[in-house]
């Protein structure tokens, strides 16, 4: 049985923004890699984002995504450790040895709730397999945030992305209803000029950046 990578993002389209380049290259390594979405996103496009969603997961080699179904905006409305319980059920079910999630710096409040509940659920408790923790950078959110010590994003993981970029654009043109103009970030060439900008940080022609907040080495 392969290992298993989860990415949880707060609403379609987070889970590739800034991961896509890289859960493509986890699967090509013959990584199962499975999308988790904690809210519905805008609720002009509820009755058919999923399915754009599993369209666009799909374009990478993921084929399993999971719904959770909460209101858009509305995460800090429930408590979170009703949130926190469904991570973990969903932990126990694939047993991931590396998960994704948001910055807990992002702008946008159902980033920073689906971030702690990830963090909580993976807590790192004895007698219990090791998880990775990395947090992604969600263009239209990260950069938006307060840039204070505490909550900017601070990159120390960077993986080369120039054989997967395409690959990553071709994934995000399934989102096509969530992208916009540019120069608004969340823009094709927004995506490509970020990859651009942390390939040339560690040498490489594209790159995706992720801040590590657990590694264990056993």
């Amino acid at each position: 049985m392969s290992d298993c990578i989860l990415v949880i993002g707060a609403h379609p389209d987070d889970e590739l923004l800034g991961t896509a380049g890289t859960l493509k290259k986890f699967v090509d390594e013959g990584y199962k890699v499975v999308s988790i979405i904690t809210a519905l996103g805008r609720k002009e496009e509820a009755h058919h984002i999923k399915h754009f969603s599993r369209l666009a997961n799909k374009e990478i080699g993921i084929e399993e995504v999971v719904f959770l179904e909460h209101i858009n905006l509305e995460l800090e409305m429930i408590p979170l450790h009703e949130l926190t319980k469904e991570i973990e059920h969903l932990i126990k079910k694939y047993k991931p040895v590396k998960i994704f999630t948001h910055h807990y710096g992002d702008l946008n409040r159902d980033h920073q709730i689906t971030f702690q509940a990830v963090l909580t659920a993976t807590r790192p408790l004895p007698y219990t397999p090791p998880i990775e923790l990395i947090t992604f950078e969600t263009v239209s959110s990260s950069e938006w945030g307060a840039f204070t010590c505490e909550k900017t994003f601070k990159p120390n993981y960077f993986v080369d992305i120039t054989a997967t970029m395409e690959s990553k654009l071709s994934a995000l043109k399934h989102y096509d209803l969530e992208m916009r103009e540019f120069p608004h970030p969340r823009s094709y060439e927004g995506i490509e000029h970020l990859g651009k900008l942390r390939g040339m940080s560690v040498g490489v022609s594209y790159a995706e950046a992720f801040e590590i907040i657990r590694r264990i080495w056993k």
